[in-house]
């Protein structure tokens, strides 16, 4: 029944429940979930501005490093460190053969980096074409082209993958797109920027997608990865490790299968290979080439050619070169060769219950030396991936002369490893906090304490055993601050850890844990910011710790000098809680409490991933600007502000406490203006007649005390004092005006979350002020607690439904 309940989230597509524990008294429920993928959504624009600030930091001051050799971004995921230069000049050797061995003379590279392939290109050229993310880079690499003497060949322009303007239609031979594909938020997306590319290319023409890294290896590599970091964890532990790692995942990675099927509709030919490359590392393990061609004149389908299956029909290489001539001057498909890059790190794998791959029969093969055997027999190796076996590949046996220029296609053949998934969807990994804060409170809404699980883990999948049973052996253990989490490794990590430890009152915090999942939120978030200043004397904005909510993203930040410069004073009227979207949707505006301050309301935004939103807060904080004289004049001022940043409607209002008051009277004047108010939201708040029963005879040091007990433990700047006096004088003014406001009566619907934990309710005091409909949905939380995360969660999880009618 609880797996039903689970299900239903739409968070959630997948649901398992166990019960855990050795003695009766250490029983306990767990519950396992699967996140819908469809749920999560990074948007393009986010994204790419992401990526654009990784480039200008990171190749600021690397004016050294010849033209065409900048490696300093590629470091190895199993320890961090650069990969060696030697191995980096032998995949860019091979990235770059592969261009030219289509003898191109009209190149477009979307994405160009730092001029890693222009620069070995470019000479070989008519003319090269090339798009980036990064103006910074763009530039760069142009002026290292003209520098060169390559100025009147090579045109360059910032902007996004999939912008094509300014990009002549039909005017290429050769697309590339070389290790970009991993940057981008969706397979959505990639989809779009390969359609795009078809339509930029001549007839004959092809799309050369390099470096696309595996999702049919991604459990494999992270194991390894995972080990590597953790050497002593168990197997149990190595599980638990490899599902967060899985989900937290922010990269794309896509199947051969999703190519395959895309090129069915789209293109005239797919060729899919693996890497080249002599050395074993995650660039020849787990990344492949593809190439996809547009009306192709002569195709070499290799799908159909017969198979002999290695370990089974062939046992070596001598026995292979045997069949081969027996075949004479016709194709051989050869499947199920042990990849000697693989077998070890999915033998660590498959002995850690993270993955069940059968081991291909046979020694090992290395993919480079099978190629260099197939030369020696007059052969030509296509070599792909095996569609029935992750340890396995496959090679395609050509006499030498039948490949030429000729279109080859069907190289990689989709077999029957059942379950595959095509893609991953990067966006999951910044929607698990949320997911997770929200469950507990959503299943206690539906069952008594008891029948909720004491943990909820979340999965990539659910484990199954051969004959398609849950296998509970596979299941990791409940995720805890002592598992699945990095040690500290340097001075600011160590540091970092302690302050997330004393702050969230957290035993143990490791450098992957995510601040606001472990039970932050933004008062305490604001706190942080003050105890990250003392400790390391600098200014991390309130907005930078959402963004960047684990100590391993906020430690890179302080030792990397680029913390992002918050422009928004924080005591601004209008605060921008988050950055805009880019999705062209209206913004969702927030009204602050009693307090005058929006600030709270940061932790909300977490949960509003497709809309800008503000915060209006009270004047007075700056010192010059007077207090409001009535609530009247507080609205006007406050629509006056909305409409000039949004000039019409729909507009979508929430407030909490006193500002649900306001939000309801800001709501009636934009109605009486004319402008269409879409959505008002009321979190526990009373209609501005119910202010004197509570507030009648306080002055400012009242407020001051009240203040020093709440806001207190989360404000510690250097001037506390100051701050506290300031807020308590605007607090004392906007009660003092409220209790002489009359709420008015507004003609639209309201949403009304009551803080059910509290004795009392005012969802019926809104009535009179309400003419549509008043819909009231109860929290299990009180007041204070309403901006608490599993709060904020069950108040989304209705809101966001809301939004998207």
């Amino acid at each position: 029944e609880i797996e039903r309940v689970l299900v239903e989230h739409p968070g959630v597509a997948q649901a398992v429940v166990v019960v855990r524990g050795d003695r009766q008294s250490d029983k306990r429920l767990v519950a396992y979930v699967v996140p819908e993928p469809d749920s999560a959504v990074v948007d393009a624009d986010v994204q790419a501005d992401e990526w654009r600030q990784v480039y200008d930091d990171s190749y600021a001051d690397s004016g050294d490093e010849t033209w065409g050799e900048d490696f300093q971004l590629w470091r190895s995921s199993y320890d961090g460190e650069p990969i060696p230069r030697e191995q980096m000049l032998e995949w860019q050797d091979t990235a770059v053969a592969r261009v030219l061995e289509f003898a191109p003379r009209r190149v477009l590279e979307i994405g160009v980096g730092s001029g890693l392939l222009l620069a070995k290109i470019v000479g070989e050229v008519e003319e090269y074409w090339g798009t980036g993310v990064s103006a910074t880079m763009v530039d760069r690499v142009r002026a290292q082209a003209e520098q060169a003497g390559y100025g009147d060949r090579v045109w360059l322009n910032a902007q996004a993958a999939d912008d094509v303007s300014g990009l002549p239609r039909a005017g290429f031979d050769t697309v590339v797109l070389n290790s970009v594909v991993q940057y981008f938020p969706s397979v959505e997306y990639l989809d779009r920027v390969l359609r795009e590319a078809m339509e930029l290319l001549a007839p004959g023409g092809r799309v050369i997608v390099g470096d696309v890294r595996n999702a049919t290896t991604l459990r494999v590599l992270l194991t390894a990865v995972q080990r590597a970091e953790h050497p002593h964890a168990s197997h149990e532990e190595l599980r638990t490790l490899v599902e967060k790692a899985l989900l937290a995942e922010r990269e794309l990675v896509v199947a051969p299968e999703w190519f395959t099927e895309w090129a069915r509709d789209h293109a005239g030919g797919v060729d899919i290979r693996l890497k080249s490359g002599s050395v074993h590392n995650e660039l020849t393990r787990h990344r492949y080439e593809v190439v996809l061609y547009k009306e192709p004149a002569d195709v070499l389908d290799l799908a159909g050619v017969p198979a002999v299956p290695w370990g089974r029909e062939v046992f070596d290489l001598a026995d292979l070169g045997r069949h081969v001539d027996r075949a004479g001057g016709s194709p051989v498909r050869v499947t199920g060769i042990p990849n000697a890059r693989l077998v070890a790190e999915v033998a660590e794998a498959n002995s850690a219950g993270v993955l069940n791959a059968a081991a291909p029969s046979g020694t090992p093969l290395d993919p480079e030396e099978f190629a260099a055997w197939a030369r020696s027999q007059g052969r030509n190796a296509v070599l792909t991936w095996s569609g029935e076996s992750i340890p396995a590949f496959e090679a395609v046996l050509l006499p030498e002369q039948r490949t030429g220029h000729r279109t080859v296609s069907g190289t990689f053949v989709p077999g029957g490893v059942g379950g595959r998934a095509r893609a991953n969807n990067p966006a999951l990994a910044k929607s698990i906090g949320p997911l997770l804060a929200e469950l507990p409170e959503y299943l206690r809404g539906r069952f008594p304490e008891y029948m909720v699980p004491s943990a909820v883990v979340p999965l990539s999948e659910i484990p199954l055993t051969p004959n398609g049973k849950l296998d509970r052996r596979a299941l990791p253990s409940e995720y805890t601050s002592t598992v699945g989490s990095r040690e500290p490794r340097n001075s600011h990590e160590r540091k970092l850890c302690s302050l997330f430890s004393e702050l969230l009152v957290v035993e143990r915090v490791g450098i992957d844990d995510d601040f606001f999942a472990l039970g932050g939120h933004s008062l305490l978030a604001a706190r942080l910011s003050t105890r990250i200043r003392n400790q390391f004397d600098v200014d991390v904005p309130l907005r930078t710790i959402i963004q960047y909510p684990t100590v391993a993203e906020l430690a890179a930040l302080l030792l990397t000098g680029s913390i992002p410069v918050d422009h928004a004073d924080p005591f601004e009227v209008v605060l921008p809680l988050n950055s805009d979207p880019g999705t062209g949707k209206s913004p969702v505006w927030f009204f602050h409490g009693g307090g005058g301050l929006g600030w709270a309301y940061f932790s909300f935004v977490l949960h509003l991933q497709d809309r800008p939103a503000y915060a209006l807060q009270a004047r007075g904080f700056d010192g010059t600007d007077s207090l409001a004289g009535s609530v009247e004049e507080m609205v006007d001022d406050y629509v006056t502000r909305m409409l000039d940043i949004q000039p019409e409607g729909p507009f979508y209002l929430i407030g909490w406490s006193y500002g649900g008051t306001v939000a309801h009277a800001v709501a009636e004047a934009l109605d009486r203006r004319g402008h269409h108010v879409a959505f008002v939201a009321l979190l526990d708040c009373e209609p501005g007649s119910g202010f004197e029963t509570h507030h009648v005879g306080k002055d400012w040091s009242d407020y001051r005390v009240e203040l020093e007990d709440v806001f207190g433990q989360y404000i510690n700047t250097g001037n506390q004092v100051h701050f506290l006096d300031t807020m308590s004088k605007v607090m004392a003014n906007n009660m003092s005006i409220m209790m002489e406001f009359e709420s008015p009566i507004y003609h639209g619907d309201v949403l009304y979350f009551d803080a059910a934990l509290d004795d009392d309710s005012y969802a019926h005091l809104w009535r009179p002020y309400v003419r549509g409909s008043l819909e009231v949905y109860d929290v299990r939380a009180t007041h204070n607690d309403l901006h608490m995360p599993a709060s904020v969660a069950e108040i989304f999880e209705v809101i966001n439904s809301k939004l998207e009618k």
